[in-house]
């Protein structure tokens, strides 16, 4: 087996929430093996078959990004128009072209440091079939938790311009969509339970409550049954509730969030992923488009008050993961969370050791530690001085591989 040594670097440690110098990671079969933080513990370099000089750049863990839609997250780079419209042009297009996109973008996922993507609801299920050719080495691209379809009342959310989701009306439809999700392969379950952006103001609302409390319950209750976790599309704060409430584990979104939902979030350890980049970016490209009534509207009913959910819930404690969207970018992601209040280090850790937890994987990815994936990126300059620094990498590296940048 290949034994690799990366030295000369300064290493993030996100579950010590410290910086080491002059740290050298000996990598084999995939894995970190050793970890020697001080110069007086060096690693023989004729002990290794390979030695990368990192030439005192930092090395951080592999970003995770926990709300994907692979298919179409090329959508978020300029000049691709609104999302209501780029997204339903793209999911109405046959499954090979889309296929081919997200093969297309989580290479550049991957490429820009993200080595393990959870997708919350591709068309035809998708996703599935991407993480699986992943998995078995028929491509190149981030590892990949997917939920399937995700699961909605008849109209909702990501039913209208496109099928997005199954749609399932009562307790006993929503169980059976549930089943049948967990049998086509899901790794966890996604619900709909509230209306969102993509088909607004003809089609939805964030505010619409969607599914309701008898139908989460027994939905989440099926899923836990199976040893599946739950998560929920949810905006406004009826939804919020009436998720928690019926036991789900953690709220995509979350855009109008106060104290009493949050503090039920901490007694029931419910995560958050609220993906601000991605919601201020639908306002955004409405703007630039000239939409700028409904971007205003966007940006008051949900944009504004997010960014204070955020600040409250970060303030309160809750476990806050990073995810994109559609259109949001990782690392605008983690800007936006120092703006709410978080250090540098924070925000990292909702991109790594954090995300890992939400995961359930944190004893395998999400941090730079003996016996987990060598999951690596190499960036220039610190990180805890700016996440805007973890725009400048030098390499990827994904289970002690280095991904090619050609």
């Amino acid at each position: 087996m290949m034994k690799t040594l990366i030295h000369n670097c300064h290493l993030l440690d996100v579950e010590q929430k410290k910086m080491f110098e002059h740290a050298q990671v000996v990598i084999e079969d995939g894995v970190i093996r050793q970890i020697s933080e001080a110069a007086t513990q060096k690693v023989p370099m004729n002990a290794v078959d390979e030695v990368i000089d990192c030439e005192g750049k930092y090395l951080v863990p592999g970003l995770i990004n926990l709300h994907v839609h692979i298919q179409r997250r090329h959508l978020h780079k300029p000049g691709k128009g609104v999302f209501r419209q780029g997204a339903a042009i793209l999911e109405n297009s046959s499954d090979m072209r889309r296929m081919v996109f997200a093969l297309r973008n989580g290479l550049d996922e991957l490429r820009h440091g993200v080595t393990t993507i959870r997708d919350c609801s591709s068309k035809a299920r998708l996703n599935n079939e991407y993480r699986d050719c992943v998995k078995d080495r028929l491509l190149e691209g981030p590892a990949v938790v997917s939920c399937g379809l995700g699961i909605a009342g008849t109209g909702g959310h990501e039913t209208h311009r496109y099928p997005g989701a199954v749609q399932a009306d009562g307790p006993d439809e929503v169980r059976k969509a549930v089943r049948e999700e967990i049998r086509q392969g899901a790794d966890f379950i996604k619900f709909m339970g509230s209306g969102g952006l993509g088909g607004l103001p003809e089609h939805e609302h964030p505010y619409w409550v969607e599914l309701s409390f008898e139908e989460l319950q027994v939905g989440i209750a099926e899923a836990h049954n199976r040893m599946k976790t739950c998560t929920v599309h949810a905006m406004g704060e009826r939804s919020v509730d009436i998720a928690i409430r019926a036991g789900m584990d953690g709220i995509e979104h979350g855009t109008n969030l106060n104290d009493k939902l949050i503090d039920a979030m901490l007694e029931r350890q419910v995560y958050y992923i609220p993906t601000m980049s991605g919601i201020a970016a639908v306002a955004q490209r409405e703007f630039d488009n000239g939409s700028k009534d409904l971007a205003a509207f966007i940006r008051k009913l949900v944009v504004d008050p997010q960014h204070e959910s955020v600040a409250l819930a970060h303030r309160k404690g809750v476990l806050i993961g990073a995810g994109t969207d559609t259109l949001g970018d990782l690392i605008t992601e983690l800007s936006m969370f120092v703006e709410c209040g978080m250090t540098p280090m924070e925000a990292l850790m909702s991109a790594t050791i954090n995300a890992a937890r939400i995961l359930g994987k944190q004893e395998t990815i999400g941090s730079i530690t003996v016996g987990k994936q060598a999951d690596l990126v190499l960036v220039a300059n610190n990180p805890l001085e700016s996440v805007e620094h973890l725009r400048s990498i030098a390499w990827v590296m994904k289970g002690g591989t280095l991904v090619s940048q050609a």
